[in-house]
């Protein structure tokens, strides 16, 4: 029989390889959080630690750091939730990499994780408070995860749908959209981002302060909640588009926007109050299932160095590259002659926007061909996050979008071309990779997740006066920059 202490040592053991596994396995997640502390408001920085103080109390609380506690059992719901999360990171790596998905699933396997150390009472009673937690951290230290301008598109082509069910306008999806940014100047990364989120906070607080239960019905009305959301963003685009291109009151949807997004909030969250009072309240006292637990584990002390290795497997496939296909060496791409070129620099908002570990190829370039002038941006990446739909540009730089629609330019050359400035400028952009060319940034996303590293650039081109999309010389030149671009990387 083995003794008392040589088991506590086994499970102390037991304890430390599991904690290191998970920090190691998770390392890039908490790197990337840690550096984006950096560029975090103040105000976040002070809510972040106050949450940090209020974890530690609560550990302390619960006697968590006492030698007792170092004692790993396996517990059913705990286990599975830190199994989730680290498969559902896995995936999220593997499909969006998006950083603050992948930090909410290590936030949540590590409390986990925690489950597997402290009682099951405890651990129940700061299940949704960690929810909580896990949705706020990473959305406050980096709100924009690059998702909100699809969520905008998506809105657009809902309304335009259910404009055309009506017959009340003909207007397209790209005048919905540059209709919206001429009334609100909305968040250029967010529009609907927002709402979701915060809508989901409030959810997650409510079930805290109301001791709901997690669970199947809680999902439902998570779902709904969602859904109530979009359904409000939709309703909110749909009756500015109205009052614009129907009614033509363009000041009174300029009025009407704000109270239109604070009311369907406030209906949305109303509703999803009272179908939270369908869900049961948390047992007050889970002592009977922790008893159940101590006994069993009493019974029977089982070796679970199995859940250690399972946390280093899965570990280790987090360090893994998805499947990698021939890359492209990313080198500066060579106009000819014929296109004058002077290289300019990027302003602190786009230094900033790409100055992350995709490493894109920016070439920011001022230019002249024939009676052309004008700026170019061109962005070389093989992931969708180094990208961006050009038109937020323009407005984040103080352009004033007239209309956007999509043209072909030359042969194959699918772009979007803009009218800036009440008619004075023009601006065009299309991605190309080696088969296609596109003006839809959500095609792009689509590819990434069917393709992954897979090669696109990203061409911008602002010029300096009106011009118009289907000249010779608009064609000329288009068709110029396609095929350097071609030679560069594609060897066309």
């Amino acid at each position: 029989m083995i003794s008392k202490p040589i088991l506590k040592e086994q499970n102390y053991l037991q304890v430390i390889f599991l904690i290191s596994a998970w920090l190691l396995g998770n390392i890039w997640t908490y790197k990337w959080f840690i550096e984006s502390l950096q560029n975090t408001n103040t105000l976040n920085l002070i809510l972040l630690t106050l949450g940090a103080i209020a974890l530690f109390i609560q550990l302390v609380r619960t006697n968590f750091f006492s030698s007792e506690s170092l004692d790993i059992n396996f517990k059913l719901y705990p286990f599975l939730l830190l199994l989730g999360a680290e498969v559902g990171a896995i995936i999220l790596k593997w499909s969006l990499n998006i950083p603050q998905l992948t930090l909410l699933c290590f936030i949540l396997g590590s409390y986990g994780l925690l489950g597997l150390l402290i009682s099951e009472d405890a651990w129940h009673k700061g299940l949704t408070l960690a929810t909580v937690t896990a949705c706020l951290i990473p959305f406050l230290v980096a709100f924009n995860s690059g998702l909100g301008f699809p969520v905008r598109v998506i809105t657009a082509h809902a309304v335009a749908q259910a404009l055309a069910e009506f017959r009340l306008s003909a207007a397209s999806s790209h005048d919905i959209i540059v209709m919206e940014n001429g009334i609100a100047q909305v968040d250029l990364p967010c529009s609907g981002m927002k709402s979701l989120w915060t809508g989901t906070v409030f959810l997650l607080g409510a079930t805290w302060i109301e001791q709901r239960r997690l669970g199947w019905r809680w999902l439902y009305v998570a779902i709904a909640n969602l859904l109530f959301l979009i359904a409000a963003n939709i309703t909110r685009v749909f009756i500015l588009v109205v009052a614009i291109e129907v009614l033509q009151q363009e000041q009174i949807a300029d009025v009407l926007h704000l109270p239109l997004g604070i009311v369907g909030f406030i209906i949305a969250s109303t509703l999803t109050w009272k179908l939270l009072q369908k869900v049961p309240r948390q047992e007050t006292n889970f002592s009977h299932v922790a008893a159940a637990s101590s006994d069993r584990s009493k019974q029977q002390h089982k070796n679970l160095n199995w859940i250690v290795a399972i946390v280093i497997i899965l570990g280790a496939i987090r360090q893994l590259q998805p499947f990698q296909g021939e890359q492209i060496a990313l080198s500066e791409i060579n106009l000819p002659p014929t296109i004058a070129t002077e290289t300019l620099a990027l302003t602190t908002a786009e230094a900033d926007f790409f100055d992350n570990p995709a490493n894109p190829l920016v070439q920011k370039l001022r230019f002249q061909a024939a009676d052309l002038t004008g700026s170019m941006l061109m962005v070389a990446s093989d992931t969708w996050q180094s990208h961006h739909p050009p038109e937020l540009c323009f407005l984040g730089n103080g352009f004033k979008i007239d209309a956007m629609d999509s043209r072909l330019l030359k042969d194959s050359i699918h772009a979007r071309w803009l009218s800036l400035q009440n008619g004075e400028l023009s601006a065009a952009y299309w991605f190309q990779s080696q088969e296609s060319t596109t003006d839809d940034f959500v095609a792009r996303i689509w590819d990434h997740l069917a393709q992954r590293h897979k090669t696109w650039v990203l061409v911008s081109i602002l010029f300096d006066k009106t011009e118009t999309p289907d000249s010779s010389e608009i064609e000329d030149f288009s068709n110029t920059i396609y095929q350097a671009i071609n030679q560069n990387y594609f060897n066309g």
